[in-house]
């Protein structure tokens, strides 16, 4: 055996053995490298849009991707649901969503041109909480997507998230109405005494409610449930699951807890959560329970069951594909990717808005694209993010990642392919690399070990930058 690739196939061993008992940094990442590393402060938002539109005139490129959100969710105590890792606002009433929305509009107006023409993909409403909008305002929500998008084609998914004592049936109606087709709830727990805290207020008939309301006006509907909650077993875990599937759900996301930062979970409820071995059993009876139940796993996360009348493709329907990763990120730190295989070197970007409200609002106010930090890809940055993203799909295409990059993805990364075979973790085949076994659980962990040498490249980078 090659002596390079025999390296990396002891480290990767290594990597692997000394992970797998360890609980995992983060769920699924979805693009490379982590934010911690975008560092630059002055994005070419408008040559991006150029780039898109240059693209479009040759044939090439693919559907935006739009998201938008809002900065605020209801109060809770322990704050931020008691695990939440994500930046939010205090939210005061109707009257900031309000204003915020004034800002939304004009940050979409900067974009309006550079978009012109372009196709869509998906949209996705998310946040924050975007069910706090009242139900008229669903209607301008989808105004401003049709102003920037005016040609929505009937396969596209447009799903809103929220959570389920802040969904009415005016506001279920409203959303149908305005041209949304997929409601997406983070329920979490539907054990009462378990989802208590996180603070929130949520009783099982509020999901019930939204759920029978969705029928009514045939949304088609997701339900989130976190695995690996504090005091949570796999008896309890169980019981959640059939009473969702025990409703009709079609569409669940079934996905461990990200444990971090100053929040309550972390810093008070640590001692209660379950192991990582123990999630890896949850995991394992959950992917059992509903595989008997009649679902199939799409993601590593997302199950889905055949028979829907009112199913959508899945907005993460675009992973199995290796030539780009446009998505919008409109509102208060919202992430954008605009990234293309077609496109020369250095012109590859994902960026983040500002995670400051006031800084948000004060760069619009100054009739600036509101960008806090991005990060300029090199080609091998882009690479890793799509095989990211695919492996967030369970599978990973040799033959269109060859088309794309002249490159075989076994050679490159064999050492670490091998190992994760000798774990069970993987499927390969001449035409594919498919997860398998306990495989999707330990997704962030494979997404980790591809890209460790280029992390030890980056933060090497960044010491020498420090220290010039």
């Amino acid at each position: 055996m090659d002596n390079f690739i025999s390296a990396d196939l002891d480290f990767a061993r290594n990597f692997i053995e000394n992970h797998l008992d360890k609980r995992q940094v983060n769920k699924i990442q979805h693009a490379f490298p982590s934010p911690r590393f975008w560092n630059e402060t002055e994005i070419p938002v408008e040559q991006m849009l150029e780039d898109r539109q240059k693209l479009h005139a040759r044939g090439l490129g693919a559907p935006i991707n739009l998201y938008m959100g809002v900065p605020y969710c209801i109060q809770t105590d322990p704050g931020k649901c008691g695990y939440c890792l994500f930046p939010v606002e205090a939210f005061t009433g109707n009257v900031d969503l309000e204003k915020y929305f004034e800002y939304l509009k004009r940050e979409a107006d900067m974009y309006r041109d550079g978009l012109k023409g372009l196709p869509l993909g998906a949209v996705f409403f998310g946040g924050g909480t975007s069910n706090l909008y009242k139900a008229e305002k669903y209607h301008e929500l989808m105004q401003l997507v049709r102003s920037l998008f005016p040609e929505i084609k009937p396969y596209v998914d447009i799903t809103l998230e929220g959570i389920p004592q802040l969904f009415t049936r005016e506001k279920i109606q409203a959303i149908k109405e305005s041209g949304m087709n997929r409601i997406s709830m983070g329920v979490q727990q539907v054990n009462e005494r378990l989802n208590s805290f996180s603070g929130r207020k949520q009783k099982t008939q509020h999901v019930i409610q939204t759920l029978e309301w969705a029928k009514e006006f045939g949304l088609a509907a997701n339900v989130d449930l976190i695995f690996g909650w504090p005091q949570q077993t796999v008896k309890t875990m169980v019981e959640d699951l059939e009473t969702v599937i025990g409703w009709g759900v079609y569409d669940i996301t079934h996905y461990e807890l990200n444990v971090g930062g100053p929040t309550d979970f972390a810093l008070n409820r640590y001692h209660e959560l379950p192991s990582t071995l123990s999630n890896l059993e949850m995991y394992s009876v959950a992917r059992d329970l509903l595989t008997s139940n009649g679902y199939e796993q799409i993601t590593a996360y997302n199950w889905r069951k055949p028979g829907n009348p009112f199913s959508r493709p899945y907005e993460e329907g675009v992973t199995h594909r290796f030539d780009n990763m446009d998505t919008l990120g409109l509102g208060y730190a919202a992430l954008s990717f605009f990234s293309d295989v077609a496109l020369e070197e250095g012109h590859s970007w994902s960026f983040i808005n500002w995670r400051n409200l006031n800084e948000y609002k004060a760069r619009i106010d100054a009739g600036k694209f509101p960008t806090e930090a991005g990060f300029r890809h090199a080609r091998e940055d882009f690479m890793i993010s799509l095989i990211w993203r695919n492996l967030f799909g369970m599978e990973l295409d040799r033959e269109d990642f060859q088309s794309s990059f002249d490159v075989d993805i076994y050679e490159h990364f064999e050492g670490v392919w091998k190992a994760l075979e000798e774990f069970d973790f993987i499927e390969v085949t001449p035409h594919k690399i498919r997860l398998k076994g306990d495989g999707p659980f330990y997704t962030p962990l494979i997404q980790t070990l591809l890209a460790e040498k280029r992390y030890q490249q980056l933060r090497e980078k960044m010491v020498v930058e420090a220290q010039v």
